[in-house]
């Protein structure tokens, strides 16, 4: 499976790429309760049933945006699982800053804003064994290229509209892993941050 361009020293990832899928989250989570180690990203071109917070569905034309979950199997009490969502939010903004020049805004708790219209959505979705995590899914939909005339709602956004260039979504993607991987609360027991 192809990687991204840029690793995080302590991360091996594991990109297992698809066109069409219901859910990143779906086949993220399969893989999970199976056992699969931390490090696995899912990446889908398009999603069917794609899905964000309280039900809600993500939308977005295929090949268009950034589509994936990705995998933690962190060191971390269930009980502080909570602040996740903001963190990983704010990394992602981060991310998207470094490569764009843009800075999205974090609506809590899980969602990035450019000039009060969504651009990201973070999903988080946990397994807990005992009072410990199990394992971390982060979902991430970003509206990259897709073009004005084609967003799906009037509260979205994309990259493109807000700076009228494409944007290479590979480089979003590793920007984020990078980030992801350096945080603290997502490394797993014996790893060094």
């Amino acid at each position: 499976m192809p990687s991204a361009r840029r690793e995080p020293p302590d991360m091996e990832w594991r990109i297992e790429r698809h066109e069409t899928v219901g859910s990143t989250m779906e086949i993220a989570a399969g893989h999970a309760m199976r056992g699969a180690p931390a490090g696995l990203v899912v990446i889908a071109e398009e999603q069917s049933t794609g899905r964000g917070r309280l039900g809600r569905v993500w939308l977005a034309p295929p090949g268009t945006s950034l589509l994936l979950t990705a995998l933690f199997r962190p060191s971390l009490e269930a009980a502080r699982s909570g602040t996740l969502s903001r963190l990983i939010a704010q990394q992602a903004g981060d991310a998207i800053a470094e490569i764009t020049g843009v800075r999205p805004r974090v609506k809590d708790p899980n969602d990035l804003l450019i000039d009060g219209k969504k651009i990201a959505g973070i999903l988080c979705q946990t397994s807990i064994r005992g009072d410990q995590l199990d394992y971390l899914l982060v979902g991430i939909g970003l509206n990259v290229n897709i073009p004005p005339d084609q967003l799906p709602f009037p509260t979205a956004t994309s990259l493109l509209a807000v700076t009228g260039v494409m944007q290479d979504r590979e480089r979003l993607l590793a920007a984020i892993l990078v980030r992801l991987a350096a945080l603290p609360e997502l490394a797993c027991a014996g790893e060094e941050t």
